[in-house]
């Protein structure tokens, strides 16, 4: 039997700004919500700024969506931890472990200092280069409002 309180999946509101036939590719910016402060990852997700927060998603059929629509992007809980894990948790470990090593080794603040921040570049970097690779992983749906939902949210894009 689950825990009620779990969340299955993280949804967003969004409109959508640009749809592209040839990729079947539908560019939806999201709206920030009131609700991102009942999520897990609300404080990390409520900071985002206008310009992060464009998400593209691959659809069967691009006719189904109208530029300016308002859709829900839903994304499942376990890509949501992944994302977290990946952004927070383990540059932290990589860098908790760097400084204590390097440390216990050499004795040297600032040589631990140095090499967990030349660790967090190296993360960071491998971390860039394999952003295709990863964005296959993390997939995101699309679903059309229901009517009821489709008014406009206060804050409008």
């Amino acid at each position: 039997m689950s825990n009620q309180n779990e969340i299955e999946f993280i949804n967003h509101t969004g409109q959508i700004t640009a749809i592209d036939p040839s990729t079947r590719v539908v560019t939806v910016k999201l709206i920030e919500e009131a609700e991102c402060g009942e999520c897990p990852a609300g404080k990390l997700c409520s900071n985002f700024s206008a310009d992060k927060n464009v998400v593209e998603v691959e659809v069967p059929d691009t006719r189904l969506y109208k530029v300016g629509e308002f859709v829900n992007v839903k994304g499942s809980e376990r890509l949501h931890r992944k994302a977290i894990m990946l952004a927070t948790v383990i540059p932290s470990v990589i860098l908790i472990a760097m400084m204590i090593g390097i440390y216990l080794l050499t004795g040297s603040q600032l040589a631990a200092c140095l090499s967990a921040l030349g660790a967090m570049v190296v993360f960071f970097v491998a971390l860039y280069l394999l952003r295709n690779k990863l964005a296959h992983e993390f997939v995101f749906e699309l679903e059309k409002q229901d009517p009821g939902e489709a008014d406009e949210p206060e804050n409008n894009i």
